[in-house]
């Protein structure tokens, strides 16, 4: 089960919960995206395993959605832009 905090000090379950925000365009304009990208057989298969799941587009930080913009800039992108420029050292 995938879990990213939501507050600090509490964590939110994506287990069961549909896709998030992304339209289903979205995640295939995404997936064209990262397939252009990526190259290699295990790196393409991390990265299209993490497009499907529940939680892909969330900030792992602060549980926010990740702009579509974002996504299309680096569809690897794990931080919203606010988390992104944090240093290091803050982020748990």
């Amino acid at each position: 089960m995938t879990q990213i905090k939501s507050r600090p000090g509490q964590r939110r379950s994506f287990g069961t919960m549909h896709y998030h925000y992304l339209t289903i365009e979205q995640r295939e304009s995404l997936e064209k995206l990262i397939r252009s990208r990526v190259h290699g057989a295990s790196q393409l298969a991390t990265a299209l395993e993490r497009l499907r799941q529940p939680d892909y587009g969330t900030c792992i930080e602060c549980a926010k959605d990740v702009d579509y913009a974002r996504l299309q800039a680096d569809p690897f992108a794990l931080h919203c832009l606010a988390c992104s420029r944090l240093p290091v050292a803050t982020k748990t």
